[in-house]
């Protein structure tokens, strides 16, 4: 046989052979022990060797332990350096607070947020840190050794936040069993800003008492780093670990499981991650998770599924409610309902009944019975009356509760509270949301927000106030008027400092307490940078803006916008691609 043609013939077919890449690399996985009936939550790393974004999926080996991989969430990065005399090493200038400070790098933290779980502080977390809250102004100011490092006030002491509080968001299968793992501080039930803390270890005291919102992935070492600076006698570092930067970003290579366990101890299973770049590329890693009897459960209750929703009726009408708590352990619960203080709170209050039953909690892998964990509250205010009445509902695994809170005796039992306020003589309110555009630095006036209707026809627009929350750390009341096709309007009046997607919160309320909250979304778009190097365009933009997507064209009359296939790689807090120029111009666009 001619040895040159059987050449050129091989040749030709690796010329034509599909290029391989390595498949993708999940970081190693250690075996782990999960508290009998209760989760915990895993960080997964891993590297996409050709670019590509990864997709995640797990399985178990045994249906006594429960795996899910959290997905469609986003993911929050920041900077932290360390105060620094001038002459050590690698020290910079920085600002903060409106000047600047000499420092060093400690390095950047990546977490997953959970907008699966606590949707609403996520929300929040975004619209503060796209309104620069945290960037420059910021600093880990309570770090405790072995414990957590504690950060995001304003004041830099602990004593601040934003100009409003919210309520906290607690999830059956959030419990702080791990390491990593964000969570909002707060000065009791309901008591949320932008303050947060990332734990060093397992923290079961906190259960249920404080909300976990996200999980550490990439940046153990920096979390280590700030957890063993040196402090003072009141846990702040002795030199500022200043927040430089906080953004949202893309991070299509990593991500979270949550493992359930049975509450049968000594239970084995086999945990099996399979990373997929969508292009043949495939890896697996596993590890063994064992379940162990939870011996640091804290008793903590938790209200729990559907909140109260029958919260309107006419005068003289009974509302009829339920309310779920749970405690994971089994408990017995207790439920008290402290007094309040206003005159319609009091004749609601002194004219309600509740009746109970057992709650039950279901997971994949076993089921919670609380005795009198769920009851049925009979709302009736007194003969006649109209306008609002608010009560606030307790739970607790223990049955002096009551007498703890009636003599100011503490620490309480443990437990959970809400507050729900009723109002009679009234009719629903219910709203629309309406999205809206706005730019940075540029004031607007009278821009539709909501519309909303109470069913009575022709009601004046002076029998309701809006209240609203711009996302950025601001807010003000609304402007409420009648359209043409006979609706009510909310309008409001803001500006925006910087770039970002904003959840704008619209509370509308009428004179006799019926109210409706409703979220709208202010987009204030982000500019994107154009550079030429060789004969590549280098485009970017804030990584922040994961919703936005790239699109070119070569002509910018009658404009046919394609979408621009190649995939962005994260730089810094950037999002880059890069272009190979043609012999036309390209023109280069975001859009949602």
């Amino acid at each position: 046989m001619n040895c040159h043609v059987l050449f050129q013939s091989v040749l030709a077919t690796l010329l034509f052979l599909p290029p391989v890449f390595a498949a993708p690399v999940i970081d190693p996985l250690n075996n782990v022990t999960i508290p009998a009936g209760k989760s915990l939550v895993i960080p997964v790393t891993a590297t996409s060797t050709n670019g590509r974004p990864l997709t995640f999926t797990a399985t178990s080996s045994t249906n006594g332990i429960a795996v899910i991989v959290h997905t469609n969430n986003p993911f929050w990065k920041m900077s932290v350096v360390q105060e620094a005399p001038a002459n050590a090493p690698g020290a910079f200038q920085t600002p903060f607070r409106g000047g600047s400070e000499t420092v060093t790098n400690v390095g950047d933290m990546t977490f997953m947020l959970f907008r699966d779980i606590a949707p609403h502080t996520i929300d929040v977390i975004q619209g503060l840190t796209a309104g620069g809250l945290y960037t420059s102004n910021t600093i880990f100011h309570r770090v405790i050794a072995g414990f957590m490092i504690q950060g995001g006030d304003p004041n830099t002491n602990g004593t601040g936040g934003p100009v409003f509080r919210y309520n906290d968001e607690f999830n059956p299968q959030a419990v702080f069993s791990g390491n990593g793992q964000l969570a909002l501080a707060n000065s009791g039930p309901n008591t949320d800003g932008s303050q947060f803390f990332v734990t060093i270890a397992p923290y079961r005291y906190g259960d249920f008492g404080y909300t976990i919102f996200g999980q550490l992935l990439r940046g153990f070492n920096v979390l280590s780093n700030i957890n063993n600076t040196a402090v003072d006698t009141n846990s702040r570092p002795l030199l500022d670990e200043i927040i430089t930067r906080a953004s949202l970003v893309p991070d299509s290579f990593d991500t979270v499981l949550t493992l359930t366990g049975t509450n049968l101890n000594g239970v084995t299973g086999t945990i099996r991650i399979i990373a997929d770049d969508g292009a043949g590329g495939r890896t697996t890693n596993s590890f063994t998770a064992t379940a162990v009897t939870d011996t640091n459960s804290n008793f903590q209750p938790l209200l729990y599924g559907n909140p109260m929703t029958n919260l309107v009726a006419p005068a003289n009408v009974t509302l009829t409610n339920y309310l779920n708590a749970v405690g994971l352990d089994g408990e017995q619960l207790y439920w008290f309902f402290p007094p309040p203080s206003d005159p319609g709170s009091i004749s609601a209050y002194t004219n309600s009944s509740f009746s109970n039953s057992n709650s039950i909690f279901k997971t994949l892998t076993y089921n919670v019975v609380n005795t009198n964990g769920l009851i049925k509250f009979f709302t009736k205010p007194a003969t006649n009356y109209v306008g609002s009445a608010t009560l606030t509902f307790v739970v607790s695994s223990s049955s002096l509760w009551g007498l703890y809170n009636q003599y100011g005796l503490t620490p309480l039992p443990p437990y959970g509270l809400q507050k729900y306020t009723f109002a009679f003589g009234d009719t629903p309110v219910s709203a629309q949301p309406t999205n809206f555009t706005a730019f940075a630095l540029v004031s607007f006036t009278n821009q539709l927000l909501a519309t909303f209707t109470n069913g009575v026809p022709n009601s004046a627009v002076t029998n309701f106030t809006a209240f609203i929350n711009w996302g950025d750390n601001s807010t003000n009341t609304g402007v409420i008027v009648t359209n043409l096709l006979n609706q009510k309007e909310v309008l409001g009046a803001h500006i925006y400092t910087n770039a970002g997607d904003y959840p704008v919160y619209i509370t509308i309320q009428s004179y006799l307490g019926a109210a409706a909250t409703v979220v709208a979304t202010a987009s204030v778009p982000p500019s994107v940078s154009l550079a030429t190097v060789g004969t590549n365009s280098i485009i970017s933009w804030p990584a922040w803006a994961t919703d936005y997507q790239l699109q070119s064209t070569t002509n910018l009359v009658g404009a046919n916008w394609q979408a621009v296939s190649n995939f962005s790689t994260l730089n810094g807090y950037s999002s880059v691609v890069t272009n190979s120029m043609t012999n036309a111009p390209l023109f280069f666009r975001l859009e949602k």
